[in-house]
Protein backbone atom coordinates (compact mmCIF):
# COMPACT_ATOMS: atom_id res chain seq x y z
CA UNK A 1 0.00 0.00 0.00
CA UNK A 2 1.00 3.52 -0.74
CA UNK A 3 1.90 6.19 2.07
CA UNK A 4 -1.82 8.51 0.70
CA UNK A 5 -3.61 5.21 0.98
CA UNK A 6 -2.31 4.84 4.52
CA UNK A 7 -2.92 7.80 5.68
CA UNK A 8 -6.58 7.99 4.00
CA UNK A 9 -7.40 5.19 6.15
CA UNK A 10 -5.95 6.72 8.90
CA UNK A 11 -7.92 9.59 8.95
CA UNK A 12 -11.50 6.73 7.81
CA UNK A 13 -10.26 4.78 11.53
CA UNK A 14 -10.22 8.05 13.84
CA UNK A 15 -13.55 8.95 12.23
CA UNK A 16 -14.73 5.39 12.98
CA UNK A 17 -15.59 4.48 9.29
CA UNK A 18 -13.25 1.73 8.51
CA UNK A 19 -14.24 -1.98 7.46
CA UNK A 20 -12.74 -4.64 10.12
CA UNK A 21 -10.51 -5.55 6.72
CA UNK A 22 -9.23 -2.06 6.69
CA UNK A 23 -8.35 -2.14 10.33
CA UNK A 24 -6.36 -5.07 9.92
CA UNK A 25 -4.62 -3.98 7.02
CA UNK A 26 -3.33 -0.86 8.94
CA UNK A 27 -2.65 -3.33 12.15
CA UNK A 28 -0.06 -5.42 9.21
CA UNK A 29 1.17 -2.05 7.93
CA UNK A 30 2.57 -0.71 11.16
CA UNK A 31 4.05 -3.75 12.41
CA UNK A 32 6.71 -3.62 9.94
CA UNK A 33 10.10 -1.68 10.41
CA UNK A 34 10.30 0.78 7.79
CA UNK A 35 7.11 2.88 8.35
CA UNK A 36 7.15 6.72 7.37
CA UNK A 37 8.50 8.82 9.91
CA UNK A 38 5.63 10.91 10.08
CA UNK A 39 3.46 8.42 10.69
CA UNK A 40 5.61 6.95 13.64
CA UNK A 41 3.40 8.46 15.95
CA UNK A 42 0.86 6.04 15.01
CA UNK A 43 2.72 2.83 15.21
CA UNK A 44 2.25 2.64 18.71
CA UNK A 45 -1.84 2.40 18.72
CA UNK A 46 -1.15 -0.38 16.33
CA UNK A 47 1.37 -2.11 18.33
CA UNK A 48 -0.93 -2.18 21.35
CA UNK A 49 -3.74 -4.04 20.22
CA UNK A 50 -1.14 -6.65 18.71
CA UNK A 51 0.33 -7.01 22.22
CA UNK A 52 -2.75 -6.97 23.67
CA UNK A 53 -4.08 -9.70 21.22
CA UNK A 54 -1.96 -12.29 22.58
CA UNK A 55 -1.71 -11.49 26.27
CA UNK A 56 -3.27 -13.68 28.59
CA UNK A 57 -4.17 -13.63 31.90
CA UNK A 58 -3.26 -16.38 35.21
CA UNK A 59 -5.49 -18.58 35.96
CA UNK A 60 -4.78 -17.66 39.80
CA UNK A 61 -6.36 -13.97 38.72
CA UNK A 62 -10.28 -14.76 39.11
CA UNK A 63 -10.30 -16.36 42.51
CA UNK A 64 -7.88 -13.49 43.51
CA UNK A 65 -9.64 -11.02 42.63
CA UNK A 66 -13.29 -13.02 44.01
CA UNK A 67 -11.18 -13.36 46.87
CA UNK A 68 -10.90 -9.32 47.25
CA UNK A 69 -14.56 -8.83 46.51
CA UNK A 70 -15.59 -10.80 48.94
CA UNK A 71 -13.29 -9.31 51.82
CA UNK A 72 -14.63 -5.62 50.57
CA UNK A 73 -17.55 -3.92 51.97
CA UNK A 74 -20.79 -4.03 50.89
CA UNK A 75 -22.24 -0.22 50.23
CA UNK A 76 -26.09 0.23 49.48
CA UNK A 77 -26.82 2.27 46.98
CA UNK A 78 -30.11 3.45 48.48
CA UNK A 79 -30.67 6.39 49.93
CA UNK A 80 -30.27 7.00 53.09
CA UNK A 81 -32.58 9.28 55.34
CA UNK A 82 -31.11 11.91 55.39
CA UNK A 83 -29.57 12.03 52.10
CA UNK A 84 -33.00 11.41 50.64
CA UNK A 85 -33.86 14.53 52.23
CA UNK A 86 -31.12 16.03 50.83
CA UNK A 87 -31.59 15.27 47.47
CA UNK A 88 -35.17 15.81 47.56
CA UNK A 89 -34.55 19.65 49.28
CA UNK A 90 -32.21 20.08 46.31
CA UNK A 91 -34.36 18.91 43.78
CA UNK A 92 -37.53 21.18 45.13
CA UNK A 93 -35.13 24.10 45.20
CA UNK A 94 -34.15 23.72 41.66
CA UNK A 95 -37.97 23.51 40.30
CA UNK A 96 -38.35 26.52 42.31
CA UNK A 97 -35.49 28.30 40.51
CA UNK A 98 -36.48 27.58 37.66
CA UNK A 99 -40.39 28.40 38.02
CA UNK A 100 -39.57 31.74 39.27
CA UNK A 101 -37.51 32.25 36.29
CA UNK A 102 -39.76 31.37 33.82
CA UNK A 103 -42.04 33.43 35.50
CA UNK A 104 -40.06 36.49 35.35
CA UNK A 105 -39.12 35.88 31.80
CA UNK A 106 -42.79 35.67 30.75
CA UNK A 107 -43.28 38.89 32.45
CA UNK A 108 -46.18 37.36 34.26
CA UNK A 109 -45.99 40.31 37.50
CA UNK A 110 -44.94 43.20 34.41
CA UNK A 111 -48.35 45.60 34.06
CA UNK A 112 -48.88 45.44 30.23
CA UNK A 113 -49.35 49.64 31.27
CA UNK A 114 -48.14 51.57 33.85
CA UNK A 115 -50.58 51.74 37.28
CA UNK A 116 -52.16 55.63 37.80
CA UNK A 117 -51.78 56.85 34.82
CA UNK A 118 -54.35 58.97 33.36
CA UNK A 119 -53.33 61.34 30.02
CA UNK A 120 -56.11 63.71 30.18
CA UNK A 121 -55.47 66.25 32.83
CA UNK A 122 -58.86 67.38 34.03
CA UNK A 123 -59.76 63.58 34.59
CA UNK A 124 -56.76 62.77 36.48
CA UNK A 125 -57.81 66.22 38.50
CA UNK A 126 -60.90 64.83 39.40
CA UNK A 127 -59.30 61.53 40.47
CA UNK A 128 -56.85 63.22 42.76
CA UNK A 129 -59.63 64.91 44.44
CA UNK A 130 -61.53 62.43 44.79
CA UNK A 131 -58.34 60.73 46.58
CA UNK A 132 -58.17 63.71 48.80
CA UNK A 133 -61.37 63.74 49.83
CA UNK A 134 -61.64 60.27 50.85
CA UNK A 135 -57.88 60.82 52.89
CA UNK A 136 -59.78 63.70 54.75
CA UNK A 137 -63.06 62.23 55.71
CA UNK A 138 -60.92 59.50 57.14
CA UNK A 139 -58.64 61.88 58.89
CA UNK A 140 -61.91 63.56 60.12
CA UNK A 141 -63.15 60.34 61.35
CA UNK A 142 -60.63 59.81 63.36
CA UNK A 143 -60.44 63.08 64.66
CA UNK A 144 -64.11 62.75 66.14
CA UNK A 145 -63.11 59.98 68.16
CA UNK A 146 -60.20 61.59 69.43
CA UNK A 147 -62.76 63.85 71.10
CA UNK A 148 -63.80 60.93 73.19
CA UNK A 149 -60.13 60.71 74.56
CA UNK A 150 -60.49 64.27 75.37
CA UNK A 151 -63.10 63.23 78.13
CA UNK A 152 -61.49 60.13 79.86
CA UNK A 153 -58.16 62.46 79.90
CA UNK A 154 -60.41 64.83 81.99
CA UNK A 155 -61.62 61.43 84.10
CA UNK A 156 -58.46 60.47 84.93
CA UNK A 157 -57.33 64.79 85.80
CA UNK A 158 -60.63 63.83 88.35
CA UNK A 159 -59.28 60.96 89.21
CA UNK A 160 -55.77 62.53 90.11
CA UNK A 161 -57.56 64.54 92.41
CA UNK A 162 -59.59 61.65 94.70
CA UNK A 163 -55.45 60.74 94.97
CA UNK A 164 -54.70 63.97 96.45
CA UNK A 165 -57.95 63.43 99.01
CA UNK A 166 -56.56 60.34 99.66
CA UNK A 167 -53.21 61.94 101.12
CA UNK A 168 -55.53 63.94 103.25
CA UNK A 169 -57.25 60.97 104.96
CA UNK A 170 -54.20 59.68 105.68
CA UNK A 171 -52.81 63.02 107.26
CA UNK A 172 -56.31 62.55 109.56
CA UNK A 173 -55.69 59.09 110.54
CA UNK A 174 -52.36 59.76 112.23
CA UNK A 175 -54.60 62.56 114.09
CA UNK A 176 -56.99 59.44 115.24
CA UNK A 177 -53.72 57.15 116.52
CA UNK A 178 -53.14 60.70 118.35
CA UNK A 179 -56.66 60.51 119.97
CA UNK A 180 -55.97 56.74 120.80
CA UNK A 181 -52.77 57.74 122.66
CA UNK A 182 -54.58 60.78 124.28
CA UNK A 183 -55.92 59.07 127.38
CA UNK A 184 -51.99 58.05 128.02
CA UNK A 185 -50.77 61.30 127.78
CA UNK A 186 -53.30 62.73 130.27
CA UNK A 187 -53.47 60.58 132.86
CA UNK A 188 -50.72 58.26 132.81
CA UNK A 189 -50.73 54.35 134.18
CA UNK A 190 -53.85 53.80 132.07
CA UNK A 191 -54.14 51.37 128.95
CA UNK A 192 -55.07 52.66 125.81
CA UNK A 193 -58.74 51.67 124.28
Amino acid sequence: MTTKEIEALLASYYEGETSLREEHLLKEFFQKDDVPAHLQEHKPIFGFFTVEATTTVSPEFEPSLQEKLGKGRVVSMKPTGRRLILSLSLAASIILIAGLITVFKLGIFTPSQPYGTISDPQLAYLEARNALFLVSSKFNNGLNKMQHLEAFNTGVNRAQKLQSFRTGIDELNKFNQLDQYQPIIITPGRAPR
